[in-house]
């Protein structure tokens, strides 16, 4: 309790923006972990046999892939609203002490 920091909306929107550019290479890489690792094209003979082998571990790792993709811009997209509503909060604060240095500038005119 009563911990100081300092919060820069920007930079959470800037690490938002880290983590789904970081998101994308996950789908780049399941689209080639599918395509490629997952080609059973030259498997003839007995090695047919391991045709749903090969495109089963394909599958599971794209999952995987999604998964991690799927999280990533959900951390993302939390990220910004923390930075939204970090940002709103400092308005309505500076608001309020706007209003506050107005009333007391009214009463110190009146005062006098």
């Amino acid at each position: 309790m009563g911990e100081k920091f300092h919060v820069v909306p920007d930079e959470l929107r800037g690490y938002a923006g880290l983590l789904e550019r970081n998101a994308q290479h996950f789908t780049a890489i399941r689209g080639h972990a599918v395509s490629r690792g997952g080609d059973t094209a030259g498997f003839t003979g007995l090695l047919t046999l391991l045709h749903p082998v090969v495109t089963g571990v394909a599958e599971l790792y794209a999952e995987t892939l999604d998964f991690a993709n799927q999280q990533m811009v959900k951390d993302a997209a939390a990220l910004t609203t923390a930075a939204d509503r970090y940002a709103q909060m400092d308005a309505a604060r500076a608001t309020a002490v706007s209003r506050t240095g107005r009333a007391a500038a009214d009463l110190k005119i009146g005062g006098e």
